[in-house]
This record gives structure tokens, C-alpha cells and sequence, in this order.
């Protein structure tokens, strides 16, 4: 912004509100932090068979609506619209359109106005990236939830059993206060973590009870036991069973490595540690590091050997073609937001800049005008006030650790991508012969 506005002579940021440009970094950012909860139920806590149609469901909102369910489907993105704005209070409290439409105004000259539309643009990437995200996110959320397809919000689709919200079936179940992922609102939940020493660490360990989740029909793939990963379990049943054997083995080496390490960088961060014992630490602390790299390599190594030793069967093939719709999932989610990660990442450096260097009666300012203009109402400004400075705190190691999760999870399953659509292709041409 400072290089356009340096380059232009036109003050980019002369009309933009320190507050509201804040607000919109961290609608977007929680967001990216509840994707990452829900991605890790899905791939840790959900059952998976047969004869089940959830990892379908998930991938179904991604889908165009065929033409007898196009206004079906929009009144449920209506319907998850309303469920958004219960998750995330910045859907209640802001109206960031009102906002858009006074940074452009005022603005004359061909250069002025590319210069505020590059703002506004760059501003409503994030916004409407963050509003398709939380539908995505409200969708599958309800998915997986114990409520039966279509209670919370009437699904479009005849080809999925579901049900009216109106229904007796939908009226008869009771919300269970011990599935908080899915009772609470999504952001006062998420904020009891954010602020918490342990930060996102506490927030990927909130636990989910089977009662919470969807009743999943048939038999399952694999069990689930403890923190293991459900689709890792089960994707490995795909493996020949020799590599499957050596597979489990470095799983389970890498995941003593990976706890030692924690433990021993925890212990390096004590004050009281002596020179020799920081000595000792690091020393402990590289050998653990190459390690877990090539613990990883041959873990890698495995993978391409499965790969290249692919046994096709019926049932494989069924199974491997539940576990890449989970992977898409995941996967396509986190490629249709990368543009506006993209772009955050450079707006929050911007926005901290501008909010660190303006002054208490800036800000106060800045807030009162908001009011006057209608985009946020006064008897929200306390509130809202009070939550962006405890998060302005823990706004830049938040921001690393959410979208290098999300990363990670995007990364965990791109790489069994190709071993699992080859038995889709596998199936393709067993169909064509």
C-alpha cells in the first residue's frame, strides 16, 4: 500500500479505518481456525464405511446445483447465511458494504480511483472469500453433526436422505451441551482458546464424543482409538500388508520423535537452565530434528513404494473412493481460500502497522465514525472494542500457527492424492473394458 501510495502521490489509506480493516483480517482468520478444528474431526474422529454418504455430502455444496435444485440451493445458502452469522458475531455486527462504498466515494481522477479500487478489491476478496469459506464451514459442520441431514437447514438435494427442519424427527432431537463444536457459538468457543497461554495447541486438543458426531451407517473402516487418525488408518488398509507393517512401525517412531522434540524446545525455554545444560538440550534437540527428517524421507519412501505396488479389489477401490473425497475436500478447500491467504497475510502486515501507530483518541474516532455512518451499531462498540485488543495481542503468533496448520492439513493429504485416484482410474477402466 505505502509503495502504490508512494508511487501514485494519492493516500491509499486516507479513507480506510484502522478498526474495521482489523475486523475484517480476523472474520477471516477465526474462520480459517474453525476450518482446521473441523478438518481434524473429520480426519481423526469420523467413522468411515461403505455405505455412508458423508464424505460425498461434503464435496456436494462444492458442486454446481443441477437445474431443478438451483433455488432449492439458494435458500440453503440463505439458511447457512443465518447459521454464519450465530457462529461469527462480525456477520451481526458490521456491515461491511456500508464500508466499501465510503472508501470510494470522494475519490476523483482516473489514477484516485483505480488506487481506492485496489483497496476496496484487495478488501472484499478477504470479506467474500471469508462469507464462501463460512458456508463451506457451516455445511460440512452440520454434515458431521448428530443432527440428521436437513434439521438445520433444508438441503437441496433429493439425492441424499434428508429431512424438513419442521419435521417431527428434526423437532424431537435435543441439542447435547457436551458436543460444544457444535452447541456453542463457533467464536466465543474459539476465543476461550485463542487467549488461553496454549493458544491454537488447546483449541486442536478440544475433544469431540462420539454422541457429537454423525451416525454413521454400516460397518466401519478401521477404529478409531484415541488421537489416531480415522483416515489414516484407513487408508492404510489399501497398503500390501508388508508395507503397511513397515508404514505403522515409522509412524509410530516418528510420533515418539516428533513428543520427544516438544518436550525437549519446552525445556529450552526455562530461564533457569544451565550453560551446560542448554548445551546438552540443543545438542539433544538436533539429533531429534534429523531424526524425524529421516524418519519422514522413509516414510515418503513408503508411500512411493505403495504407490507403484497398487492391488486393486472392488472393496478397495469403494474404500479408496470414500477417502478421496475426504482428501478433496480438505484439499479444494484450502486451494479455493489460498488466494485470499495470499492476500491477508500482506493486509495484516499493513493493518497492525497502521492500528500500532495511531493513537488512543485515533481510535476512538475512528470507532464513533463507524457508528454515525451505520456500520457497526453503538451498543456493540464495547464489546467488539474489548475483544480486538485481547486479540491484537495474540493476533501475529495466532496468524502463524492457524495457517501453518491449515497448511499442514492441506499437506497431509495431497500426498495420498495420486495412490488414491489411481483406483478411481483403476475403476474408470474396469468399467470401459
Amino acid at each position: 500500500m505505502k509503495a502504490i501510495e508512494n508511487a501514485t502521490g494519492i493516500g491509499l489509506s486516507k479513507n480506510t479505518n484502522p478498526v474495521m480493516e482489523i475486523e475484517i483480517d480476523l472474520v477471516f482468520l477465526d474462520e480459517l481456525a474453525a476450518i482446521t478444528k473441523l478438518n481434524q474431526i473429520i480426519l481423526e474422529r469420523m467413522p468411515i464405511s461403505l455405505d455412508d454418504p458423508w464424505p460425498v455430502l461434503l464435496n456436494d455444496y462444492s458442486e454446481a446445483p443441477l437445474g431443478r435444485e438451483k433455488e432449492a440451493r439458494k435458500a440453503y445458502d440463505v439458511c447457512l447465511t443465518k447459521l454464519l452469522s450465530d457462529d461469527f458475531f462480525f456477520y451481526k455486527t458490521f456491515k461491511p458494504g456500508l464500508y466499501f462504498n465510503l472508501l470510494s466515494s470522494g475519490r476523483s481522477g482516473i489514477q484516485a480511483l483505480l488506487a481506492s479500487a485496489i483497496v476496496v478489491s484487495r478488501d472484499m476478496l478477504i470479506v467474500e472469500a471469508a462469507k464462501e469459506m463460512g458456508r463451506r464451514y457451516e455445511h460440512a459442520k452440520w454434515v458431521i453433526s448428530y443432527y440428521p441431514l436437513g434439521c438445520k437447514c433444508r438441503f437441496y438435494s433429493q439425492r441424499f436422505e434428508n429431512f424438513r427442519p419442521e419435521t417431527a424427527i428434526c423437532s424431537s432431537i435435543s441439542k447435547i451441551s457436551d458436543c460444544p463444536f457444535f452447541s456453542k457459538p463457533t467464536e466465543e468457543l474459539l476465543y476461550q482458546y485463542l487467549f488461553d497461554p496454549d493458544g491454537l495447541k488447546g483449541w486442536e486438543e478440544l475433544r469431540t464424543r462420539p454422541e457429537c458426531l454423525r451416525v454413521v451407517e454400516g460397518i466401519s473402516l478401521g477404529e478409531r482409538a484415541g488421537n489416531e487418525s480415522a483416515f489414516k488408518k484407513v487408508i492404510y488398509t489399501l497398503f500390501p500388508e508388508y508395507i503397511r507393517d513397515h508404514v505403522e512401525k515409522v509412524d509410530a517412531e516418528l510420533e515418539m520423535a516428533q513428543s520427544e522434540l516438544k518436550s525437549i524446545q519446552e525445556r529450552l525455554k526455562a530461564d533457569d537452565l544451565s550453560e551446560d545444560e542448554r548445551l546438552g538440550y540443543e545438542k539433544m534437540e538436533n539429533g531429534l530434528e534429523e531424526t524425524i527428517d529421516n524418519l519422514i524421507a522413509s516414510q515418503n519412501k513408503l508411500y512411493d513404494q505403495a504407490i507403484s505396488t497398487v492391488e486393486f479389489t472392488p472393496e478397495k477401490i469403494r474404500t479408496a473412493k470414500q477417502l478421496l473425497q475426504i482428501a478433496k475436500f480438505i484439499n479444494d478447500g484450502f486451494e479455493q481460500i489460498s488466494a485470499a491467504v495470499v492476500a491477508l497475510t500482506v493486509k495484516i502486515i499493513d493493518d497492525v502497522i497502521a492500528i500500532s501507530s495511531t493513537n488512543p483518541a485515533e481510535l476512538k474516532k475512528s470507532v464513533n465514525y463507524m457508528v454515525a455512518q451505520g456500520i457497526i451499531p453503538a451498543s456493540m462498540v464495547k464489546k467488539r472494542m474489548a475483544l480486538l485488543g485481547k486479540r491484537l495481542i495474540s493476533l501475529p503468533v495466532n496468524y502463524a500457527s492457524i495457517v501453518g496448520y491449515a497448511t499442514a492439513q492441506k499437506f497431509q493429504v495431497s500426498k495420498y492424492m495420486d495412490y488414491l485416484e489411481a483406483f478411481a482410474e483403476m475403476e474408470n477402466k474396469l468399467k470401459s473394458q
